[in-house]
């Protein structure tokens, strides 16, 4: 009787676990539709190849929103993984995001947030390999100081045995020997184990390679390190070894090259190799910035050829005397309408600064063109003083009075005259006699400091305004 109740009881488990496996499918199911909706929105208007514009409006529409819910969702993402400590997943979704929506302030907010702490992260990195490359120096240097007398007497051997098994085996009798868990009450067992140790490695560092000649790092007569570990580097460079590669995988490839087989001893190599790849790690860094500053550049140069081209009517879409608040949204929705991705290259400062700085060099331009048009206009007009008026002494000269001239040239009606005003035609006469004076040998006399007759006038204008403003306010109180 118990049997049927068992399989009873399993039958109601099952049911209820595949009811509820169902549910959570339906459940997931419905949550991915939803989430895809404006995806397959999108690609159901695009499949009816819309043809009017308002069609091609709201499929636009449509597709922005859609990419803002991804940047969105993205930016969550983002922030979650720079919670947990994975800063550069973290940066890889803002990438991710601000391609879709490079205006999201939320992921130019965490963008700006991780920077920081990746460049402190990375910082971080470097002291420690640096830390870590000194710490094997250190250790490399200990080990290679030890000459080969010093070792065969810590090991018991002679200084020129070269036979591995018997080094081995001396190792051995003297590891155990000087163990520090043999000798607990020993304070000084763990450096003679150590010392057992660095001797060994130094009979071992010392055994010839592949056949080939005794090496022995106590005789430097005819070894030259310095030259030695260069050449390694150059090898280095000339394979193109990279900063993130491993030591162990390119000694392994390039074990059998003169280069490498010119080092003594393996603690040279691993000390040139960490120089090396600190070394190419800043040149790869600044390779790195260099890259992005000449795509900053050239970026900058497009979105300057958009501020520089002109519209479908052929009016340009910025002048001197633009401003950023009025000219930038039209340039945003001319690129908008056209499809122009120029506007997209930079971001919202960015297109601000470089549209000030356009901005600037039309106005400097605008105003170095008027100056040599007015030294144009100025040189003129002394070739006409030159040929109304001559005289032949300094004295004559600083006699000479404006209105004296300028009853003589006005009459004549001359363009070169007229191109000038008054204020430019009375300067530029003085400028001319006193240059005379100068090249007769006198002195010029003193200029009178006096106000202009435009500056007069305009002051004269502007008094007569308010004037007249002033009695029609008069008159509308009294009426």
């Amino acid at each position: 009787s118990s049997t049927p109740r068992k399989r009873r009881g399993a039958r109601i488990a099952s049911s209820t676990a595949r009811t509820s496996h169902d549910c959570i499918a339906r459940l997931q199911s419905s949550t991915a539709a939803r989430n895809s909706t404006h995806y397959h929105c999108i690609a159901h208007t695009a499949a009816k190849k819309p043809r009017t514009p308002q069609q091609r409006a709201k499929m636009a529409h449509m597709e922005s929103i859609y990419k803002r819910e991804q940047a969105a969702e993205l930016c969550k993402r983002g922030d979650l993984l720079a919670s947990r400590g994975h800063l550069h997943e973290a940066m890889e979704c803002v990438g991710e995001g601000l391609a879709l929506h490079p205006a999201s302030k939320d992921l130019k907010e965490l963008r700006d947030r991780l920077t920081p702490l990746l460049d402190r992260l990375e910082e971080e990195l470097e002291k420690a390999a640096r830390r870590a490359a000194k710490r094997r120096q250190l250790k490399e240097k200990k080990k290679t100081d030890m000459k080969l007398q010093d070792a065969a007497l810590v090991l018991g051997v002679a200084a020129d045995c070269r036979d591995e098994a018997q080094l081995k085996k001396a190792y051995k009798k003297m590891s155990l020997k000087h163990h520090p868990d043999r000798n607990r009450g020993d304070p000084s067992a763990t450096q003679r184990f150590q010392r057992v140790h660095d001797a060994y490695e130094s009979f071992m560092v010392a055994l010839p390679e592949d056949g080939g000649e005794e090496v022995d790092p106590s005789d430097k007569s005819r070894y030259d390190p310095v030259a030695a570990i260069a050449a390694f580097k150059a090898h280095l460079e000339a394979k193109e070894i990279n900063s993130w590669e491993n030591f162990n995988d390119v000694y392994r490839r390039l074990q059998r090259d003169p280069e490498v087989v010119g080092v003594r001893t393996q603690g040279e190599r691993k000390q040139a190799f960490a120089e090396y790849t600190t070394k190419r790690l800043a040149y790869e860094k600044k390779q790195e910035k260099e890259a992005e500053r000449v795509e900053q550049a050239r970026k900058r140069g497009v979105f300057l050829e958009l501020l520089a081209s002109s519209d479908f009517q052929g009016r340009a879409f910025v002048s001197s005397s633009s401003e950023w608040r009025t000219c930038g949204p039209r340039l945003q929705e001319h690129c908008r309408a056209h499809k122009d991705e120029r506007w997209l290259l930079l971001d919202a400062e960015d297109r601000q600064r470089a549209f000030n700085d356009f901005v600037e060099q039309l106005k400097d331009a605008e105003t170095a063109h008027k100056e040599e048009k007015r030294k144009k206009r100025c040189d003129a007009f002394r070739t006409l003083l030159d040929e109304e008026v001559s005289e032949a002494s300094a004295e004559a000269y600083a006699d000479l009075k404006w209105s004296a001239v300028d009853g003589i040239i006005r009459p004549k009606n001359d363009s070169r005259y007229k191109d000038l005003s008054s204020d430019s035609r009375r300067r530029t006469f003085l400028d001319w006699r006193d240059e005379k004076i100068a090249a007769l040998g006198g002195d010029p006399p003193p200029r009178e400091k006096s106000r202009s007759r435009s500056r007069e006038r305009s002051r004269r204008d502007r008094r007569d305004r308010s004037r007249r403003s002033r009695s029609r306010d008069r008159s509308r109180r009294d009426d």
